[in-house]
């Protein structure tokens, strides 16, 4: 059974690429132009496929609720609706789609918003094209991404506490507090492990335990929890 909004797509060779290995996406922006310009570029890759765009968050939520797209590329600032409480209601739902959370907005207080409603990525508009499907892939696949343009910025605006207690009473070691910092800067398991020297495989074991003792899935829950435990000060 195909899953709902994915659709087989024929490939070059003249046989049909199953819709099982492609990424749907759906595409929220308030400018037509933007939407049409995303959607065109987007399925230029052979791995993607756009399923519908929206303008509106209840456009949106209707669109993301009937559809179910693995990606939703989502501006942040939209003339109708609160983007930020979209992405909430979209988790407290369960529904499984993923936002990349797209956006022309750096700043700090917009980033963490959007990581804290639960976007499992952050990119500028004024990314290249590379980059953007790179977002899409990783959180797609399950992974977070913030864009590396605001990494640095937001991670420059976070100050860890000297108590690594969480109120659930697990204490992270010094060593999950390193990893956790490399996590927040959206730096992945080898780029990690080249940084502070150590296997991918001892990185893996570090991000397991912190998402066991902060109650988080992923990464970007890992983040929010450590900010809303006090682990980390915005």
């Amino acid at each position: 059974m195909l899953k709902a909004g994915k659709v087989q797509r024929p490939t070059s060779g003249g046989c049909s690429q199953s819709s099982a290995s492609l990424i749907s996406v759906a595409v929220v922006d308030d400018h037509p132009v933007v939407r049409l310009g995303l959607s065109i570029l987007l399925e230029e890759d052979s791995g993607l496929h756009v399923v519908g765009d929206a303008s509106t968050t209840s456009q949106a939520w209707e669109m993301v609720f009937r559809l179910r797209p693995d990606v939703v590329l989502l501006d942040l600032e939209l003339e109708e609706g609160n983007t930020c409480e979209l992405i909430a209601r979209m988790e407290q739902a369960g529904v499984d789609s993923r936002v990349v959370v797209y956006t022309a907005h750096e700043q700090d207080a917009c980033v963490l918003e959007a990581l804290r409603s639960g976007a499992s990525g952050y990119i500028l508009k004024g990314s290249t094209q590379e980059r953007l499907i790179d977002a899409i892939r990783t959180v797609a696949a399950g992974g977070s991404y913030l864009d590396p343009a605001v990494a640095s910025k937001v991670m420059g605006g976070l100050g860890f506490a000297k108590d690594r207690r969480s109120p659930l009473g697990r204490e992270l070691t010094k060593r999950e507090g390193v990893v956790l910092r490399e996590l927040a800067s959206g730096r992945s398991n080898k780029e990690i492990a080249n940084r502070l020297f150590i296997t991918e495989r001892t990185v893996k074991y570090h991000v397991n335990s912190l998402f066991t003792k902060l109650r988080a899935r992923n990464r970007t829950q890992a983040l929010r929890a450590a900010i809303e435990q006090g682990l980390i000060k915005v």
